[in-house]
């Protein structure tokens, strides 16, 4: 039964790995919809979007499935918790990859702002990183890397606020530049939560490791500041 049980939980590890590659690819291509507005692009991301909820659903499931005809250990039991609660993470950042494809095609060509665009770009390439990296520490089961690479949230957060200075100063002096101009800020915003659920799933490795619930990051005060 035990060799039933570890076979079963590094399926699900794999299972998982593979969902969080999905939605990196998915932050990627989101990006180059960004960066180019190519519609090719643009159709992969909700093309894949499906495949993520899938693979959320099927997690679920499964992970349901080994918890109720297993009787899981302590240990093992955190493990299917995390990867229960890490895939409706990763799920959310699916989503939002999406809702920033969306934000694109309301984008008009003529009123696009270089400055913001850039910064746009490096936030979403920083974001990807962290994504690949607490994709790694869940592989490895690396706690320590897992708490280090919360810390970069801060990143987005000082990117967020650049992007939402700049975007206004724009608007107040150009009133055609409004609509884009929301646009980026709610594009930053979507960028800014995926990090928030990526340190979530950093918060998930830690509690495989330690089995305590703990808050990495900069906390709602911080941010506001």
């Amino acid at each position: 039964m035990r060799k039933i049980l570890e076979k079963q939980i590094e399926n699900l590890h794999q299972d998982f790995a593979k969902m969080g590659f999905d939605v990196a690819k998915a932050l990627e291509n989101a990006t180059s919809v960004f960066q180019n507005h190519d519609e090719e692009f643009a159709k992969k991301v909700l093309e894949n979007d499906f495949a993520i909820n899938e693979s959320e659903i099927y997690l679920e499931r499964k992970t349901a499935q080994v918890i109720a005809l297993q009787q899981p250990v302590a240990s093992d039991l955190r493990v299917l918790i995390t990867i229960l609660k890490a895939s409706s993470d990763l799920e959310r950042i699916g989503d939002h990859a999406v809702s920033i494809v969306h934000s694109v095609k309301r984008i008009s060509e003529e009123n696009r702002n270089k400055e913001i665009e850039e910064l746009l770009v490096a936030m979403s390439q920083h974001v990807h990183k962290m994504l690949l990296d607490v994709i790694d520490a869940y592989v490895h089961n690396d706690e320590e890397k897992a708490r280090s690479l919360a810390d970069n949230d801060e990143v987005n957060d000082d990117y967020l606020r650049q992007v939402r200075r700049k975007a206004l100063n724009a608007m107040q002096t150009d009133s055609d530049f409004v609509g884009v101009g929301s646009e980026y800020m709610v594009m930053a915003t979507h960028f800014e939560r995926m990090g928030d659920y990526i340190t979530n799933v950093s918060e998930w490795i830690v509690y495989t490791n330690t089995g305590r619930i703990v808050e990495l990051g900069p906390t709602e005060a911080t941010k506001s500041n």
